[in-house]
């Protein structure tokens, strides 16, 4: 079923519905209540649809037979031999999936994480040259959606180049630059949690939210969170937001963006066909193409949110200054 998980999803959706038209159906026979991907039928209807080489499972000792839920011109042609006629599938619109990112997105940060990070740096670095500059210039490289990967990659970097203008260095080519750093980012990033996190606590009150709960739920549409925020610093959104939402974090190296896996998590546990993810970074943009090639049989797209969008928009993204902009888009799609 994983390696078929297209067709098993649209199979998942056909049958209830199928199985409920069949039901109707059958004028002459009564069908017991069912969940399954069969029907209970009575008085048992095997020999008729036997001669027509349509074979149902007998239920010994009853009047009874268990008919399948089959493809739609098979059980079309049983509901025919039975005496009945299968209505037509009922119109229904797709199960729609808005992802939402936290920071830039739902929540208007301020000044909270750059200074969470000047102060950190500053206390562990202090001879290093630190501005909100160079705080978006590691945004722009990518692979640094994690606020204390940030500052471990600052650290690594001075640790190598010596205390350099570091927005000058990640201004050519930031992969040749970061190259054999990994490790070491790595190695120092429990380190410096702790610190940026001690000094975000005294920098939440510097953030905003962009949007409320009506506004979000005006389109219709199904809603989560993907973000990279560890859990604790989840919790702190939620207490800027007033409300929650399901949502994925940062608490496993498999779930940091740009990795796909929380997106496809998200999509896979509302069995969603059409996935919307408005994001403001590079690596927002990423997590979602990476999504759409492994799982192409379902809709993928990207909202790009905020200034920095039509730097790495595609075509066929959406863009938007603000998230509040692009609801109203959704809710005349949706109607």
């Amino acid at each position: 079923a994983l390696d078929h998980a297209g067709a098993f999803e649209k199979t998942l959706r056909a049958v209830p519905e199928r199985r409920r038209r069949l039901a109707k159906a059958l004028r002459h026979h009564d069908s017991c209540p069912s969940e399954a991907n069969f029907l209970l039928v009575s008085p048992d209807p095997s020999a008729e649809l036997t001669a027509e080489n349509l074979k149902v499972r007998q239920i010994p000792g009853t009047n009874a037979a268990r008919i399948t839920i089959g493809d739609e011109m098979t059980v079309g042609r049983l509901a025919s031999v039975l005496g009945g006629t299968l209505g037509p599938p009922a119109p229904r619109r797709p199960r729609r999936l808005l992802v939402l990112d936290v920071d830039g997105v739902l929540i208007d940060p301020g000044r909270s994480f750059m200074e969470a990070v000047k102060r950190t740096l500053a206390q562990l670095r202090p001879a290093l040259p630190w501005s909100d500059e160079v705080f978006a210039a590691f945004k722009r490289a990518g692979g640094f959606n994690n606020d204390f990967r940030l500052t471990a990659g600052a650290l690594a970097l001075a640790e190598r180049y010596g205390d350099c203008d570091l927005r000058a260095l990640l201004a050519g080519d930031s992969s040749l630059v970061l190259q054999g750093l990994g490790a070491r980012i790595a190695m120092l990033e429990p380190q410096v949690q702790a610190v940026v996190q001690r000094y975000y606590a005294d920098t939440l009150g510097l953030e905003s939210p962009k949007a409320n709960l009506e506004e979000l739920t005006a389109p219709g549409w199904d809603l989560a969170v993907l973000t990279g925020r560890p859990p604790e610093e989840l919790a702190l959104a939620w207490r800027v937001l007033g409300f929650t939402l399901p949502a994925v974090c940062d608490a496993a190296p498999h779930l940091r963006k740009p990795a796909p896996s929380g997106l496809l998590q998200l999509a896979d546990a509302f069995r969603a066909e059409e996935i919307l993810f408005a994001g403001d970074t590079v690596d927002d943009a990423a997590c979602l193409r990476a999504a759409a090639r492994l799982r192409p049989e379902l809709a993928w797209r990207f909202a790009a949110i905020g200034p920095e969008g039509p730097r790495f928009a595609q075509a066929g993204d959406r863009q938007s200054a603000t998230l509040r902009a692009l609801l109203p888009m959704l809710n005349q799609e949706q109607s």
